[in-house]
């Protein structure tokens, strides 16, 4: 009886193993899947085919916000998260077995239309204009030229509230949000209890060809988004009417980034889940691919600056 009992409760356990994670599980078995940050999505897709080529294995890289990037890998939804923001204290709290591997930073850059003949904006102004307490494109900067009121008129525009990007965003700021019901717009105050919510509505974008596409189409728009993306795309037709800002005297490079000078510098993650053997070791080959000179060069060559590890 007793021999008879144990058997039946090492089946039990294999199953259950089988049920969750396998650890003998071949990673080749099925394509690798990365899914979460849309900033983290444009640093991998040129780093696709030499992951793939290393790994022996076919990769889907899948944009859906940072947000939901870590809520996958925590469930074991997905292969290996990414986001382009630290997890949260709550985060780490309710999923202590995610553990984050920094490849690189990058930056926020703010993106104007060039008919606004606008380079630079203070932090202060860059607030204040996202709070709704500047509206006027003339009131924003003496360089601007004389436009009609239909032009003069600040138009708002932001990444989504499920991405990293607008976390960074915020935090640089110091604002605070809510959202409109049924609706795609925000608005902005600032961080803290006082204070109440700007009647300027900010309507919201998802991708990095959104922003791109907005601020070219329309003359008196300001958005944001990677640096390292928009960096690729120097001499893009697509681009020919986008200005990217300096902030505060300080324009967006690899160097500016590289020593602290300018200030919107976030971090770029991948999320490892630590209770799936699959995760882990996709986790550490991609940490060693990433540590190789030659991946090191490619990111920093698409605007990207690779981290020591």
């Amino acid at each position: 009886m007793f021999i008879r009992s144990l058997k039946v409760l090492t089946l039990t356990f294999f199953f259950l193993g089988k049920s969750s994670f396998a650890l003998d599980e071949d990673i080749n078995t099925k394509p690798i899947l990365i899914a979460g940050s849309t900033s983290v999505t444009e640093l991998l897709i040129p780093l696709k085919d030499d992951i793939s080529l290393a790994l022996d294995n076919t990769l889907q890289i899948r944009p859906m916000g940072s947000d939901k990037g870590v809520k996958a890998i925590a469930e074991g939804l997905i292969d290996i998260g990414t986001t382009s923001r630290y997890l949260t204290k709550q985060e780490q709290e309710q999923w202590p077995h995610l553990r984050q591997i920094i490849i690189a930073q990058d930056a926020l850059t703010f993106i104007v239309n060039s008919e606004l003949n606008i380079k630079n904006l203070s932090i202060t102004t860059l607030k204040n204009i996202y709070q709704g307490k500047i509206t006027k494109w003339s009131d924003a900067s003496q360089l601007t030229p004389e436009l009609s009121n239909k032009n003069d008129e600040i138009l708002l525009f932001s990444k989504s509230t499920h991405h990293g990007s607008f976390d960074v965003f915020l935090e640089f700021l110091e604002l605070d949000y809510i959202k409109d019901p049924e609706s795609n717009f925000i608005r902005l105050k600032n961080a803290g209890n006082s204070g109440l919510f700007s009647n300027q509505k900010v309507e919201l974008y998802n991708q990095f060809n959104q922003a791109l596409g907005i601020v070219q189409r329309i003359p008196n728009a300001i958005a944001y988004d990677s640096y390292g993306a928009i960096s690729n795309l120097e001499n893009d037709r697509r681009i020919n009417k986008v200005t990217t800002l300096s902030i505060n005297g300080v324009k967006p490079t690899l160097q500016s980034i590289s020593d602290g000078e300018y200030a919107f510098v976030r971090p770029l993650i991948l999320i490892v889940n630590t209770q799936s053997p699959r995760s882990k070791e996709i986790g550490v080959k991609l940490t060693a691919l990433l540590k190789s000179q030659k991946l090191k060069d490619k990111i920093r060559e698409h605007g990207y600056l690779p981290v020591q590890f």
